[in-house]
């Protein structure tokens, strides 16, 4: 049984969605450890953005999908800007990479959920 482009294009939403809140968290609080009095601003400045989307994410909403797309852009920003420096390269291209993969899986789940959409209205 194949599986639908709309199932797999969620599925690489959510990896990349996770992947980047788990990267994140794991960065700053074991791998390299922030100082302890800017770690609830680093915290709340670089999760706090992807604490929105999560409800409307889980729920396959169209619309929560389509502006998490601005979102996939800022931690692609995020991710350049940390591999700009050789010692934040690798958690840098992390970062990047995993915001691609939700870049590519929100554009395509928004594309053909919408496409679905306009089908079924169509009957």
């Amino acid at each position: 049984m194949p599986i639908s482009t709309l199932l797999l294009s969620r599925w690489l939403t959510l990896s990349g969605y996770f992947g980047l809140m788990i990267g994140l968290y794991a960065w700053h609080l074991l791998i390299n450890q922030t100082e302890a009095h800017l770690i609830s601003i680093v915290i709340l400045t670089q999760l706090g953005p992807l604490m929105f989307p999560l409800r409307g994410l889980l729920n396959g909403k169209t619309y929560t999908h389509a502006w998490s797309i601005y979102l996939a852009i800022f931690y692609f920003i995020v991710g350049i800007w940390y591999a700009g420096a050789s010692e934040t390269l690798m958690f840098g291209l992390y970062v990047t990479a995993f915001s691609l993969l939700f870049f590519v899986g929100t554009v395509l789940y928004t594309r053909l959920s919408s496409r679905n959409q306009k089908e079924n209205t169509a009957d």
